[in-house]
């Protein structure tokens, strides 16, 4: 144990000071798990710390910060997979710093899966504080769908994963690859994008939109509607509201997306048009985002609660009609079906073409052959009792079978087969109808970072692995609101837009609406910044955090610039300049990189 605490106790320098930020999703909560505590120790990939019978259960602990219901799970998915491999799932769940608390005492669980900016802990920096064991062994003995399924990737997590010593700690998942001749339709956008409350906007008469200003002014008119005639029945209405446990998540990432860049490791956006890679904070589009809300709070259209309620108390109000603008579909494709089930399904977010940005981000799916990278990526750590049983679960995650049972259920209750493709049962699609969170009390999509492949991965059965994300489900299941957002448009422009992304995806086609789907590899090969510069940036984060929320709040343009101006000298003392310096000079090392890295 005093071994491995003084191998990680610099990196948790950095871990302890960064905000728990999700890109992908997901409500983020620290709670204790109740599992027993782990043995630190070490295990060879090939050979198990502890004699099993073959057809023993056995107890793994995962890691994993999105199912809101820690411990032994007790869920169809989570039964099937013990059926299927004699595993219970025993979730750890928590935030940065109880992330870090376990990894300091040596307690990481079996399984876990890297996220720099959730974790403030660098793939390499797992690797070297001796708590993972390679993989290698391991997945030639158990991985057979591996080693179909994820050539590329495990190429990838031995080059750019493994701190140089070319071996296999990571596991990417998610992988995607697009079909050219009919790519895959989102429902509405697929993840990040400002999302507005579709029945108020229509109440207020559809006001034309061609700037962000015209948003705003548009968003202040649909609060004083909503108002008006107590939509969220005597609760408190505001146009926009946000959450502080992300950090500056909700200031900023939408808008620099719907302005035309991507998010990248290590604060660092990339210009989709460019591909020119800098530190957010150095660039105008990152103050042009936090501008847009500093004038929505002088307008009184932001919720002053938005800088110190949590994440879940931002889903709660948006739930109950408190809130008009949303920050991504992920949030928003429950929320309508929350509302619905509520006994409102006249109400519900939908992404206005429109918004004063120039781009819609997540029109069409693409490409990911190494998946998400270095996030999300599973490891074993040297704490598991048994490597064998915890590859055969990735393994088997990995395979169309595992994707099919973690996106859509159980064969029989959940999902059947029909003339060679899977459909989901009536009973399935009467329950998510009438139960908002019926898929995560079965366990459906809950495990979705254990999964090798995205949910609209397309399977041998030409059905998706979420079968309700084929286009024809889509169609078949749309929600009112949804209906009357295609309505308008199918009106206004003489169309047949069945679900609400068909309407986006013929602006896409007809060049009304930019929208990115290039894959850029170099940014998933991007290696990891040295320990002092993730210091750096943790420190200037930490900074940010306090800073970036006064910006905000700046009662007037003079004040807003003064701040900037102080933010970027507190910054530049804090070495940031010394930081973004190595950060880019990474990501064009990266773009040489890809050049040379050839896909199977």
């Amino acid at each position: 144990m005093k071994n491995i605490l003084k191998k990680v106790t610099a990196l948790l320098g950095a871990a302890a000071m960064t905000a728990s930020l999700i890109a992908c999703g997901g409500q983020d909560a620290a709670q204790d798990s109740g599992t027993q505590e782990q043995s630190a120790g070490t295990a060879d990939s090939g050979e198990s710390q502890a004699a099993q019978a073959p057809d023993d259960v056995i107890t793994l602990t995962v890691w994993n910060t999105e199912v809101l219901t820690p411990g032994i799970q007790n869920n169809d998915v989570a039964r099937a997979i013990e059926e299927k491999l004699g595993i219970k799932l025993d979730i750890v769940q928590g935030d940065s710093q109880k992330f870090s608390i376990l990894l300091a005492g040596g307690d990481l669980p079996d399984i876990i899966y890297t996220n720099p900016a959730q974790q403030g802990v660098e793939a390499n920096a797992l690797i070297t504080s001796g708590q993972l064991i390679p993989l290698d062994d391991l997945i030639e003995e158990y991985g057979e769908n591996l080693k179909q399924n994820a050539v590329n990737r495990l190429e990838y997590s031995k080059q750019y994963l493994s701190n140089g010593e070319g071996k296999t700690y990571f596991i990417p998942v998610l992988e995607y690859n697009k079909d050219e001749e009919n790519p895959d339709i989102s429902y509405t956008i697929e993840n990040v994008g400002l999302m507005t409350r579709w029945d108020v906007y229509a109440a207020v008469g559809y006001p034309e939109i061609e700037t962000t200003d015209d948003y705003l002014n548009a968003l202040s008119q649909m609060q004083d509607y909503a108002r008006e005639n107590d939509l969220a029945e005597g609760k408190q209405i505001y146009a926009i509201s946000g959450w502080s446990d992300w950090g500056l998540w909700p200031w900023w990432l939408a808008n620099v997306r719907e302005m035309g860049y991507t998010d990248l490791l290590n604060g660092a956006i990339m210009n989709q048009e460019t591909k020119e890679v800098d530190l957010n904070y150095a660039t105008d589009v990152f103050w042009e985002s936090l501008k847009f809300y500093n004038k929505a709070y002088n307008m009184g259209i932001l919720d002053p609660e938005a800088f110190t309620m949590k994440n879940d108390q931002f889903w709660e109000k948006c739930n109950n009609g408190q809130v008009l603008m949303a920050y991504a579909s992920w949030q928003t494709d429950s929320m309508n079906k929350t509302m619905a089930a509520n006994g409102h399904p006249e109400w519900g977010f939908e992404k206005i073409p429109y918004s004063g940005y120039p781009y819609v981000s997540g029109v069409i799916s693409g490409d990911a052959p190494l998946g998400n990278g270095a996030d999300y990526a599973t490891a074993i750590t040297t704490n598991c009792e048994y490597p064998e049983k915890a590859m055969q679960l990735i393994d088997f995650c990995n395979s169309e079978e595992g994707a099919r049972l973690i996106y859509s259920g159980v064969e029989g209750v959940h999902w059947q087969e029909q003339d060679g493709k899977a459909v989901p049962t009536d009973s399935y699609l009467e329950m998510i109808k009438t139960d908002p969170n019926y898929t995560s009390n079965t366990g459906i999509t809950l495990y979705n970072k254990l999964c090798g492949l995205k949910e609209t991965q397309v399977l041998s059965d030409e059905t998706p692995a979420n079968v309700l994300k084929s286009n024809e489900q889509k169609a078949a299941n749309i929600l009112e609101i949804d209906q009357a957002y295609c309505d308008y448009y199918n009106e206004l422009r003489g169309g047949e837009y069945l679900y609400p992304g068909m309407v986006l995806n013929d602006m896409r086609e007809k060049g009304e609406i930019q929208t990115f789907t290039d894959y850029n590899m170099f940014t998933t090969l991007v290696q990891s910044p040295s320990d002092e510069t993730l210091n750096i940036l943790a420190q200037c984060d930490q900074y940010m955090n306090v800073q970036g929320v006064k910006c905000v709040m700046a009662k007037d343009d003079a004040e807003f610039e003064a701040l900037r101006e102080e933010a970027m000298q507190e910054l530049e003392a804090k070495g940031f300049l010394k930081a973004r310096e190595e950060i880019v000079a990474n990501y064009e090392a990266a773009k040489e990189e890809a050049s040379r890295f050839e896909l199977q």
